[in-house]
């Protein structure tokens, strides 16, 4: 049965995000409903819907009326059962981690290393950490690299227009293991199984039309036609103004929430200031999306 909402969609009055309110994402929306959603999440780059009781079956669902589900790479972090679920978590069973711990702590843009990256995340919150004092810890940051874009000087964006960045999956794990360290194995076959990708450096949204900047440092590793030295220099210039704070929203979670983000238009960097007794668990589903333009 569809369910008709009464929906509202408040911007937050920063570069990108926007909260939804009056949809119960345990329901089947109806179409409706759904096309507005849709549309928001184009406009405003990432949406959250607070007090949120969803199952994983429906959490799924809702992922799936965005496009397909396919299953994470990383197979020994999913939930079982659900190979496209990706369990984000600390805790801890029989001394080993029942998800990815250090899922997103360096700013990123979701499986960026993949020829086809997902078009959205949708996270959902079931567990937050807390502080000794009540406080909420473990916010996640997103940045707008569409406004990033926008403020970059002319000659820059005639220089790289057009030109593909290399991105590499094995160079993200190791350049967040040399800054913040990495509480998993990197599987062996990994670096077989994702060989670097070329994405354009900026990446035009397939429904606004905007374009974005569309590089990580550490994870890029050149620029097509340029030394290497100087791409790695400009890779970690437009990386650095596509995250300054001026970009930024910062989501500070409630247990319930379901937040989700369009990978082509922000990235985002989980804050790990919570200790491993501060419980956090949280599922992730990456909605497949199109090859970069």
């Amino acid at each position: 049965m569809e369910v008709v909402a009464t929906i509202s969609i408040v911007p937050t009055g920063a570069a990108l995000g926007a909260e939804v309110r009056g949809v119960d994402l345990a329901q089947c929306l109806d179409d409706g409903t759904f096309r507005r959603i849709d549309a928001a999440l184009s406009e405003h780059g990432m949406l959250f819907f607070r007090r949120q009781d969803i199952t994983v079956g429906q959490q799924v669902a809702f992922a799936r009326r965005f496009g397909d589900a396919a299953p994470n790479v990383n197979q020994q972090a999913c939930l079982p059962g659900y190979p496209e679920v990706l369990v984000v978590s600390n805790v801890k069973e029989n001394g080993r981690y029942i998800g990815v711990s250090d899922a997103g702590i360096t700013w990123h843009t979701d499986q960026s290393a993949y020829p086809r990256p997902p078009r959205c995340s949708v996270l959902y919150a079931k567990e937050v950490p807390v502080s000794d004092d009540g406080t909420i810890l473990g916010d996640t940051i997103f940045s707008s690299a569409a406004a990033a874009y926008e403020v970059l000087p002319a000659d820059i964006k005639k220089r790289l227009e057009g030109k593909g960045a290399s991105h590499s999956y094995m160079g993200r794990l190791l350049a967040r293991k040399a800054s913040v360290g990495l509480t998993r194995e990197i599987p062996a076959d990994h670096a077989d199984r994702m060989p670097p990708v070329w994405h354009p450096v900026f990446r035009t949204h397939p429904v606004t039309g905007r374009k974005s900047i569309y590089v990580t440092e550490g994870e890029c590793t050149a620029i097509e036609g340029i030394p290497e030295d100087e791409a790695l220099a400009l890779i970690a210039q437009l990386h650095q103004l596509a995250i300054e704070p001026r970009f930024h929203y910062r989501h500070r979670w409630q247990r319930g929430d379901v937040i989700m983000w369009d990978n082509c238009t922000c990235q985002h960097l989980a804050v790990r200031d919570y200790r491993e007794d501060q419980r956090r668990l949280m599922y992730r589903v990456s909605v497949d999306g199109a090859v970069p333009f």
